[in-house]
């Protein structure tokens, strides 16, 4: 039976309004409506009915006269069946929430007495409803079997206008009389209403929680994407709030704990967004940048202050302070994320365009339900949101739209950077492709006929394609000329500056290996490369001629030459490079190299070094080559070995 007509209606602090004897007669009769009429506080009446109304009273006008506490008493008197049974009461409240955070409009708390005896109520934490969300109780009212009168009387603190007003006391409660059965059908009905109600919220944390496991495996798998890691903290502290919600507003968590755990959350989560924004759209470090981000521990201290508040006076001096700084950092937060959004979009990111629409979104979403509370608290009836959708039973609020969109839009955002990957990737393998075609076209792959000498040469391409080339030539008279050298970058690029340093190599007859050098060096002059380059002149009778530009010195039997220093080909032009003459005796061996072997680096980022390839260097070019590239091969590498046979002597 719902109990909504006939109630009477009084404002007096004296505790015997609970009796069921207690006068009410001169009481205002009210039906329990959203929003009833005054009732007069002086002499407990109605002045509409009243034989003998206050001319001076006036609807909406209130004598708040200083003394006791002064309560609104409503007063109901049933009259029971004979051999009734048990009689219970659920006090039933509204289900409807339009925030993530429960803003509650049902009032201040509220006792329930029958025939003068306060009841409490049954379900989580009965014993202390005060420290938990108001829900949805059942109280039985131990009325005997043998009585038939029932005087139902529910008290709260008398506010006359405003929030909580007593004249909006129906407006978020509704009062059912009833058996046990019937009333607990009704209260889970309730409780289904309340988890459809946030339904769409779980299910989107659900997916907030898959989306932050995806960002986690985006960031491993791209490790200069920091902005991946930044936004998968940020959905992973997002995702447990709807689940706090529902503990919360279901008395299963204290309300300390509730806005404690809640808020601080939702402020560590502000703060990860905004090392995301800044990553996300590298933003250079500007001097606001820095206050938002060295203030941002103090937003630490929101949720522990809560919970410390009424165990001393320095936790109130702690909440007065740190509550103003969260409110303007927060403040300060929203305004840079909405510009930053703004000009990154007006400077045609594609990207910031997208992540400004679920941001507006949410902020209307935030902004939404507390005027929805202040309708309802000021208006004095249970109002509605129009941005509200209903999907069947369930409602679907704006914050949660403004949620779902805020997914989608970033799930938008990392496909269309997928496919923009893809796209490099593919331009990338293709040239890299072409790179390679054009380096092994320039790398001599037969055996040249060197009379007097044993060539071992050995190239081992890295992933990567660099820039390593290398020119044996005979000379015709029993000579010998070897060009090795490696062209700065990789790539395309890198292999089109080979084959053009190649061509030339193909194409000149000088013997000098300085004037070899400085016809390259004209060569790429003007470019956007250099290339360390080495030229070696064997002649028949053993002498060597060499000059070098930038290069790895050369070792003759296991000890280095020295050589003078000399620029790179590429840098400036009209170079002259010195020569330096060496003999070779049969037997004798110099061995060449690219710095792909001496920069080879080991999982523990060693490097190869000049150690090892000193150690090394009477080894075969094959032997060295492998050693460098199981260390840890970084680069191309190029070892290239000259003998001098013994039948030259004899030749």
């Amino acid at each position: 039976m719902l109990l909504e007509r006939g109630w009477r209606v009084g404002i007096t602090p004296d505790p015997g309004a609970a009796r069921p004897d207690f006068d009410d007669t001169k009481w205002a009769v009210r039906d329990a409506e959203d929003a009833f009429a005054d009732v007069n506080e002086d002499n407990h009446g109605d002045h509409h009915a009243s034989d003998s109304p206050d001319d001076d009273f006036k609807p909406g006008q209130f004598k708040l006269n200083s003394g006791p506490q002064k309560y609104a008493w409503f007063r109901l008197h049933i009259k029971l069946p004979e051999h009734h049974g048990p009689v219970f009461l659920l006090v039933e409240l509204p289900t409807s929430q339009s925030t993530a955070i429960n803003i509650s409009s049902t009032g201040p708390p509220f006792d329930i007495f029958a025939n003068g005896n306060q009841i409490h109520p049954e379900g989580p934490h009965a014993s202390t409803p005060e420290h938990y969300q108001p829900i949805s109780r059942i109280y039985e009212l131990k009325v005997p079997e043998d009585e038939t009168s029932l005087t139902l009387v529910a008290r709260t603190l008398y506010r006359p206008f405003g929030y909580g007003a007593y004249t909006s006391f129906f407006a978020n409660r509704k009062l059912r009389l009833g058996h046990r059965d019937e009333l607990d059908r009704a209260l889970e009905l309730w409780n289904v209403h309340g988890l459809l109600e946030r339904l769409p919220r779980i299910v989107i944390s659900i997916l907030l929680l898959v989306l932050a496991m995806f960002l986690f495996a985006l960031y491993f798998t791209q490790k200069g994407h920091v902005e991946y890691l930044w936004l998968g903290l940020h959905e992973l502290v997002m995702a447990p709030l709807a689940f706090i919600d529902l503990a919360g507003s279901s008395a299963h968590l204290d309300s300390l704990w509730y806005a404690a755990i809640y808020l601080q959350l939702f402020l560590i989560s502000a703060y990860l967004y905004f090392e995301f924004l800044i990553a996300f759209l590298g933003l250079r470090r500007r001097w606001y940048i820095w206050v938002l981000r060295y203030s941002a521990p103090l937003l630490l201290g929101v949720g522990p202050s809560l919970l410390l508040v009424g165990q001393s006076t320095l936790a109130w001096i702690l909440l007065a302070v740190i509550v103003p700084f969260s409110l303007l950092w927060i403040m300060a937060w929203t305004i840079f994320v909405f510009l930053t959004l703004i000009v990154a979009t007006v400077r045609r990111n594609f990207e910031a365009g997208l992540l400004l629409i679920p941001f507006v979104l949410s902020l209307v979403g935030m902004i939404e339900p507390i005027l929805i509370a202040a309708i309802t608290s000021m208006g004095h009836e249970n109002y509605r949101s129009p941005l509200t959708l209903q999907a069947g039973p369930v409602p679907i609020h704006f914050a949660s739209i403004a949620d779902f969109v805020g997914i989608l839009v970033i799930v938008l955002i990392i496909f269309v950077r997928f496919l923009r990957i893809n796209r490099d990737q593919e331009r990338a393998s293709s040239e890299l492709a072409a790179a390679r075609s054009v380096q092994e076209l320039m790398i001599p792959h037969e055996t040249i006929h060197t009379p007097g000498f044993e060539v071992e040469s050995i190239y081992t391409p890295a992933a990567e394609v660099g820039g390593d080339f290398f020119h044996v030539q005979s000379t015709g008279d029993g000579g010998l000329l070897v060009v090795l050298g490696d062209v700065a970058g990789k790539g395309l690029r890198a292999a089109m500056n080979v084959s053009m340093l190649m061509g030339a190599l193909r194409r000149t007859v000088d013997r000098s290996p300085a004037r070899i050098l400085e016809s390259l060096n004209r060569v790429l002059v003007g470019g956007d490369s250099f290339t360390t380059c080495q030229a070696v002149w064997f002649k028949a009778d053993g002498e060597v001629v060499m000059a070098n530009a930038g290069h790895l010195p050369p070792y003759l039997n296991s000890q280095e030459v020295a050589l003078p220093g000399g620029l790179p080909l590429g840098f400036v032009p009209e170079v002259e490079y010195e020569e330096v003459h060496v003999y070779l005796h049969p037997g004798d061996r110099l061995l060449l190299m690219s710095d792909g072997v001496v920069e080879a680096r080991g999982s523990s980022g060693e490097l190869f070094g000049f150690d090892r390839v000193h150690n090394l260097s009477g080894q075969s070019a094959f032997y060295i080559a492998d050693a460098a590239k199981a260390f840890g091969q970084e680069d191309d590498i190029t070892v290239l070995t000259v003998r001098r046979l013994a039948q030259a002597m004899a030749a």
